[in-house]
């Protein structure tokens, strides 16, 4: 069985994401042990060997074997109450978190919480990190309403302590999106992340190419919400920031044309991106940087949504090639399972209605066979919960999808039993 990549209510996936990124990058489950046996820890107490065993643990997602160490490791400091327990406390907090246990990791951020007051006062940067895991504990949970509150908070902190307009409040800002998001406020969510760049703006300038980012964290909102245009004057902004530091035709500017030019695509109302980047490709052809295979991968994209699959295929061909050469990404991997290309949700009533009503989310699972040309067929539906409300329209949606096909060795090959799965709104009242 083959799974097309998931495409899970955004609140989800990226608080997941964002917790796992305040752990290090060791994600080989074998270096614990190397880690417990390295001659360096020798010397160490029996409670940091256990955090290094967390810690590795944590990062190598056993969660299960993380929680054991890190309660021991809580247990044996219960007398401290220092900045080394508080963090103690949050990383056990952080796994509970992982593991569903919400009302322990709850506990323990607050245990962490109320350490810090006493320690630093009620105002004390301290208190945003805490009080940004137990935000996260509650979008995991999927209590949004509590979610924001909490991470209004740890923003309020941050102003006080660092000013109205600071960066550093940048990722909790992304947070309270996801949390409005998961209410479905897309209006709140919005303007947050204006107000995101609105910060950066006002620390460097509204020229300063430190703003790029920031302009593209909005695009790329824009453009898993579905719009388009804003996404695209985004990009041209970009573009424009990049191009009045460098050259028309230089390489840095070739990451922001290509996502232009996915993101005209979309739109279907015009290819000046595409042709540009067809033409950067052209001039700088000794160019061995991983965006160069990307960007031929979009042009084969671009030709299979026009049917030309002999171009396609060759456009698919060279981004193997240019990836292969590039070292940097493996091509086997990436081109391992299809993609979809212009797949656009079905609307349900909550999309085109008033959400003032009680609302939730459900899910459906379809599976299908893939041509190598990127069409589905034999769709039929796996699961969905609840039945009757989306699944005609999202089996005559796949048929009507472009998929980037899988390739092996650069040449687009069919698969059978792909499986798509999505979330989409329904009121409650239809359940």
């Amino acid at each position: 069985m083959n799974s097309l990549h998931a495409l899970v209510p955004p609140v989800l996936l990226a608080a997941a994401g964002a917790m796992a990124q305040d752990v290090g990058s060791l994600r080989d489950p074998g270096a614990v042990a190397d880690l417990a046996a390295a001659p360096e820890l020798a010397a160490n107490t029996e409670v940091d060997v256990l955090r290094v065993a967390r810690d590795a643990l944590f990062s190598a997602d056993d969660f299960a074997a993380a929680l054991q160490s890190a309660e021991n490791v809580v247990a044996a400091a219960r007398d401290e109450t220092g900045p080394i327990y508080r963090s103690d406390l949050m990383q056990l907090a952080r796994i509970q978190t992982e593991l569903d246990m919400f009302t322990d990791a709850e506990t323990n951020y607050l245990r962490a919480i109320a350490l810090a007051e006493e320690a630093d006062g009620v105002v004390s940067i301290t208190l945003i990190e805490p009080y940004q895991g137990l935000g996260r504990a509650y979008l995991n949970a999927r209590r949004f309403a509590e979610s924001i509150t909490v991470f209004e908070h740890a923003r309020d902190i941050s102003k006080r302590n660092l000013g109205l307009f600071n960066v550093e409040q940048t990722a909790l800002i992304d947070e309270v999106t996801l949390a409005y998001l998961g209410l479905g406020n897309t209006l709140e969510a919005r303007d947050l992340q204006l107000e995101r760049l609105d910060n950066a703006v006002r620390r460097f300038g509204v020229d300063d190419p430190r703003v790029i980012p920031y302009h593209n964290r909005l695009a790329e909102y824009y453009d898993s919400s579905r719009m388009r245009r804003s996404a695209r004057d985004q990009y041209e902004r970009i573009l424009a920031l990049q191009q009045s530091q460098t050259g028309a035709d230089d390489l840095v500017l070739l990451a922001t044309v290509r996502r232009l030019a996915r993101i005209e695509l979309l739109l279907g109302d015009e290819d000046d991106a595409r042709l540009r980047l067809i033409e950067m490709l052209q001039s700088n052809s000794d160019d061995v940087s991983p965006e160069r295979g990307l960007s031929l991968a979009l042009l084969g994209d671009w030709a299979i949504v026009d049917e030309d699959f002999a171009l396609a295929a060759d456009y698919y061909d060279q981004a193997y090639a240019a990836l292969e050469a590039s070292t940097e990404v493996d091509p086997d991997i990436l081109f391992a399972e299809p993609r979809t290309i212009d797949f656009f949700p079905p609307l349900t009533r909550v999309d085109l209605n008033r959400r003032s009503l009680p609302w939730t989310w459900g899910s459906i699972e379809l599976a299908f066979d893939l041509s190598a040309e990127g069409r589905a067929w034999n769709v039929r539906v796996v699961a969905v919960e609840p039945a009757g409300i989306v699944d005609t329209a999202y089996h005559r949606r796949l048929r009507e999808t472009h998929f980037r096909p899988r390739l092996l060795a650069g040449v687009p090959a069919p698969l059978a039993d792909v499986r798509f799965t999505h979330f989409f709104r329904y009121y409650v009242e239809e359940d």
